[in-house]
């Protein structure tokens, strides 16, 4: 069997979305110094503990044995994407609807850069709505150069 990148995260990615109740995020087999690594990313609508990456890291590395996909040492490792997450997938945006984004965007005609931080009001991939300070504003999904959620700690109590 021919050790390919995309035959490896495609077969793991098959593996995990089939045995597991958790969407990929992101599956990469890299060469970091002088160590090859895989790194899987899992996601999930209510989370990832650390007890889930755990429980796929050890399926996945039974499976990883039996089918001998990868005929090198490596590292295997298995996180989930974090709060602030880049957006890389349209579900990721669905899910933060009402949250707070860090927006850059690319005016290609200009070819200038703008960074700013909105909420997400509405989302589709042919129309973004956003509120920031300045109002509501409205661009494409192919404006979006990178899309990443702002951890915002929950509003304090109020205590009488």
């Amino acid at each position: 069997m021919t050790e390919s990148v995309e035959h490896i995260t495609s077969e793991v990615r098959r593996f995990v979305e089939s045995s597991f109740s958790y969407e990929i995020y992101d599956v990469t087999f890299k060469q970091i110094n002088r160590n090859m690594v895989l790194e899987v990313t899992i996601d999930s609508p209510d989370g990832v503990t650390v007890q889930d990456c755990e429980k796929v890291s050890r399926g996945l590395s039974d499976f990883l044995d039996e089918t001998d996909l990868i005929h090198r040492a490596f590292t295997l490792e298995v996180s989930s994407p974090g709060v602030e997450r880049v957006f890389k997938r349209l579900v990721d945006y669905e899910r933060h609807i009402g949250k707070l984004v860090k927006w850059t965007l690319m005016d290609e005609e200009k070819g200038q850069k703008e960074v700013f931080r909105a909420r997400l009001t509405e989302f589709s991939p042919e129309k973004i709505v956003v509120r920031s300070e300045k109002g509501l504003r409205e661009f494409a999904l192919k404006q979006v150069k990178e899309a990443r959620a702002v951890f915002e700690f929950p509003a304090k109590s109020q205590r009488n």
